[in-house]
């Protein structure tokens, strides 16, 4: 598969804060839907913003389709779009305000499809966004990300706090997205919903760096969840065992599926994520 995204040990520190991205790693590729998971302050909106630009990194290498990010290289920004969990237009801005500015700003800005996207959304043409709910909000600023023609699009929390029903319309509009496959998503969500739902690919990070990357296919299909004591656990093949919690004794292991009976299968990512985020991971 083709790179949108490469992102290669990537370092950042900052003044007066013991908190750091560490040695990052990872790519975003065709066709897939990337979920970054952590809890909250373990860096995933951090790398968002070291991603597109908005904090200068210390070491490592970014590259957008193929080509290395510098400072004097930005034409990759018009095959980018993000949407952060908050506003980003000036409050006094209507639809018509932000599809004549964003034509201006993008070479591959298509008013047409902008406009499409304002009725399936059924957004009011000529309220100023400082009126729009949460829901509108996040639907407006996903028309505008859908709409000059990007490769990538990148979404940081971009459904929290809306209604199932707007929610699951933004779900559906992402899949559709995808459906060509040379684009992909990199998305970082606190909601299950959203991550079992559209993701391809799971990344958990802690503390600034990365734990663990795993298709999320391979990891319902191909592991479960076994609850032990120390005793079990000191006889379980190391091989097979992806992360693992103990607590009071007692453990959580996420293990390949065909090593032992009484094993239970995974079927939502808030499973694991208490033992991966908590635990340690082999």
């Amino acid at each position: 598969m083709t790179s949108l995204l490469s992102v290669e040990k990537l370092n950042k520190t900052f003044k007066d804060s013991t908190f750091k991205i560490n040695n990052v790693s990872f790519e975003v590729c065709e066709g897939e839907i990337v979920a970054l998971i952590g809890k909250n302050g373990s860096g995933k909106s951090t790398l968002i913003r070291l991603i597109v630009g908005d904090y200068p990194i210390d070491q490592g290498k970014l590259e957008f389709f193929g080509e290395t990010v510098n400072e004097h290289q930005t034409a990759y920004k018009n095959d980018i779009s993000v949407v952060f969990d908050a506003l980003n237009f000036p409050k006094k801005f209507t639809v018509k305000t932000i599809d004549k500015i964003f034509n201006q700003l993008y070479t591959n800005w298509n008013s047409t499809a902008f406009f499409e996207w304002i009725k399936v959304f059924d957004l009011p043409m000529k309220q100023k966004v400082k009126y729009f709910s949460r829901g509108m909000t996040m639907k407006i600023s996903i028309a505008a990300a859908l709409s000059h023609q990007s490769r990538l699009l990148i979404l940081d929390e971009a459904t929290a706090g809306l209604d199932a029903a707007s929610r699951d319309e933004i779900h559906e509009e992402l899949e559709k997205f995808v459906q060509d496959e040379k684009r992909a998503i990199l998305m970082t969500s606190h909601i299950a919903e959203d991550i079992n739902r559209l993701a391809t690919r799971l990344i958990f990070i802690k503390n600034g760096e990365v734990l663990l990357q795993i298709a999320k296919k391979e990891l319902f299909e191909s592991f479960g969840i076994l609850g032990c004591d120390e005793k079990q656990f000191s006889t379980l093949d190391k091989e097979s065992i992806l992360a693992y919690r103990e607590h009071l004794g007692q453990f959580e292991v996420i293990v390949k599926k065909g090593a032992l009976e009484n094993i239970s299968s995974i079927t939502s990512v808030d499973e694991v994520n208490k033992i991966i985020l908590r635990g340690v991971s082999s």
